[in-house]
């Protein structure tokens, strides 16, 4: 497991520098306004894979643990046309909005189109995990950071676009690393056949439906901020946070990185019903490492900001601060929050979601007065907090029930 957790660490440290040159570099190469654009782009186009996939993507995980190989192709091929048919409704209502927005006319017909590209890539980088190749799993990642940092040049300096150019490079990008996997590894793809089955779409809907209530909560935890930005002050300073969210995102590479390795074993012990002490160590040893991570990217910030970003950003580093630390509770809670997710407690969850989101609005929106354009960063802060506290406590609570043991939190 150590040497899968480290490919994955390298790559994503990879994959992480060359998304942080795309940021320096997009910041000196457009104005901060539009750099605000492509962060409510992406803020939008964050939940929209999780949509198509009726917030079901778990269970590609779940069953490529339980079903043998001809099982999981046909699971697949049922799986993938109950996408299909979401994103074609997605589509639909996208292109419909284009009627009501037309300055924004390109966002709504690429949204879908990418989001659809990436839920495929998710679908596969699922597998990927599961079966323990992290290499592979890490070489497609850093090959979709070198092309979008290679088309993103491509259309800003060549083609002079601004943030449309960003939109251009992201599915340029995203396609070409779809069509390598497929040509590489990914059979499900290779293998499909469209199967419509109105009883494995019903289970789909009846497992997805909490999750996908829930997931409207997660896109309020993670990117509401960005919105009650742009409503309380203005572009710019959604601007500042997206670069905040661009460096802040390094903790939340470590996540996955530590999150993909150590996840499938997580799943097997729980499976084998002997997981309570590899979760307690875990949870301990992760707690400390994310958190000194975290500490580290803050403080360094108000080093390396001054020195690579323009003064127009300079309010950055405070907002780092937080939001490297709300990243790192992320990462605890989905740690404890395994256990949650291959119980399929989703309706527990869906509440501990909830709460948190509730709590990253209500102390947002609150501490304006008090604290300016700070007060949405330390109100994601605090609620990844609860989030990562909660989950631990109901996390070990349900190991207590389903392996009959003493378990101390």
């Amino acid at each position: 497991m150590i040497i899968k957790t480290l490919e994955y660490l390298t790559f994503s440290g990879l994959s992480a520098f060359v998304g942080f040159l795309t940021t320096v570099y997009l910041t000196k190469m457009i104005n901060v306004e539009d750099y605000g654009v492509i962060g409510l782009f992406l803020a939008i186009l964050y939940v929209l894979p999780q949509v198509i996939s009726f917030a079901t993507i778990g269970l590609v995980s779940i069953n490529k643990v339980k079903l043998d190989s001809f099982q999981f192709s046909f699971f697949s091929n049922k799986y993938l046309t109950f996408s299909f048919l979401v994103f074609l409704i997605l589509f639909i209502i996208s292109f419909l909005f284009t009627f009501l927005i037309k300055k924004y006319l390109i966002l709504f017909i690429f949204l879908p189109l990418i989001a659809f590209v990436k839920f495929l890539e998710m679908f596969h980088n699922a597998e990927l995990i599961q079966e323990g190749k992290s290499k592979m799993f890490g070489i497609y990642r850093l090959l979709l950071s070198l092309l979008s940092f290679g088309t993103t040049v491509v259309f800003i300096s060549l083609f002079h676009l601004s943030w449309n150019g960003r939109l251009y490079a992201i599915f340029l990008s995203e396609l070409i690393t779809l069509m390598i996997m497929i040509k590489v590894s990914f059979n499900a793809i290779r293998e499909f056949s469209f199967c419509v089955d109105i009883t494995a779409f019903k289970e789909y809907l009846a497992f997805g439906f909490p999750v996908l209530i829930g997931l409207f909560a997660g896109w309020l935890l993670n990117q509401s901020d960005r919105f009650i930005i742009l409503h309380f002050f203005s572009l710019r300073e959604v601007g500042i946070y997206t670069l905040a969210y661009s460096i802040g995102i390094i903790v939340n590479m470590i996540n996955e990185a530590t999150t993909n390795a150590v996840v499938p074993k997580i799943y097997k012990h729980l499976h084998n019903k002997q997981a309570s002490q590899y979760i307690k160590k875990l949870n301990i040893s992760y707690t400390l490492i994310i958190l000194s991570i975290a500490l580290l990217v803050g403080i360094t910030s108000y080093w390396y900001v001054p020195i690579l970003f323009d003064s127009q950003y300079a309010d950055a580093p405070n907002i780092i601060f937080f939001i490297a630390f709300a990243f790192a509770f992320n990462g605890i809670y989905r740690t404890t929050g395994s256990v949650i997710a291959f119980y399929k407690q989703n309706i527990l969850r869906m509440k501990l979601v909830y709460i948190s989101a509730a709590l990253n609005v209500i102390i947002s929106i609150v501490c304006i007065p008090l604290f300016g354009i700070l007060a949405p960063a330390i109100g994601t802060m605090m609620a990844y907090m609860f989030l990562a506290i909660s989950s631990y406590i109901y996390g070990w609570k349900i190991l207590q029930k389903e392996e009959y043991v003493k378990i101390s939190c």
